[in-house]
């Protein structure tokens, strides 16, 4: 997941492209595919000002045609957090076999500062990770409080 927004969240110039993926090779898959050599057709579009590090209004989407399954990212606009400009990006899913539906994610230019909360699909808080001052901070489901600190 941190891949999608790490790669997304500069949001490269305006395309649109077809990508052809080996279905084994789709992330997340649990079970062979029954003809190994099958490929999934997915489309995948990014828009907005790869310049700038939080272009408001960029956006990343894939799409398989086939199942209708869905991924989108876009950057919704920039908070300001204990002084931090932070920029903020929601990325949501209809796929039905995800523990979340959406992901709101702030970061800070520098990289050093986040934080993440997914919600699965009634809008409950699924989880949460933060990092903040070298101190990640993770919730899982259940409430369980996990802390780290740089270095250890």
């Amino acid at each position: 997941m941190c891949a999608v927004f790490a790669a997304s969240s500069g949001c490269s110039e305006n395309t649109e492209e077809d990508m052809n993926v080996p279905e084994e090779s789709a992330e997340d898959s649990e079970e062979e595919s029954p003809a190994e050599d099958e490929e999934v057709k997915v489309e995948m579009e990014s828009t907005g000002d790869s310049s700038n590090w939080c272009a408001v209004g960029s956006s990343w989407k894939s799409t398989n045609p086939q199942t209708g399954e869905e991924v989108e990212m876009k950057i919704t606009g920039m908070e300001t957090v204990d002084g931090i400009p932070m920029c903020k990006a929601v990325y949501e899913t209809n796929i039905d076999d995800e523990d979340f539906s959406k992901i709101e994610y702030i970061w800070s230019e520098n990289g050093e500062t986040y934080f993440w909360t997914a919600y699965d699909k009634s809008g409950e808080v699924v989880s949460e990770m933060s990092m903040k001052d070298g101190k990640m901070k993770i919730v899982d489901e259940e409430g369980n409080v996990m802390e780290y600190s740089q270095g250890q």
